[in-house]
């Protein structure tokens, strides 16, 4: 089994970042940010399926409250990770 190295990220403005590992630095390339919409109904509790409702986009948050909770927020909030979720074949 392969060793676990801890792995540091740093992000630099105008430039990609650098991930840190125990077997060396490489370079990481720079991704977009990435947001999603998020309505909680603070009517239902934790874990219910009704509790969160995840947008991908604006309008169609909009859409949901114009049709659903007039008087709902949706509020914007970064997704952390790759949109891709490949981490490298040496990670």
């Amino acid at each position: 089994m392969p060793a676990l190295h801890p792995r540091s990220v740093t992000l630099q403005a105008g430039q990609g970042a650098s991930a840190t590992t125990g077997a060396g630095t490489r370079a990481v390339p720079r991704e977009e940010s990435i947001s999603v919409f998020v309505y909680v109904n603070t009517a239902k509790q934790i874990g219910d399926v009704e509790h969160l409702k995840i947008f991908a986009t604006e309008d169609a948050a909009k859409d949901w409250l114009d049709e659903n909770d007039p008087e709902g927020v949706a509020f914007e909030y970064d997704v952390l990770g790759s949109a891709t979720g490949n981490r490298g074949a040496s990670d």
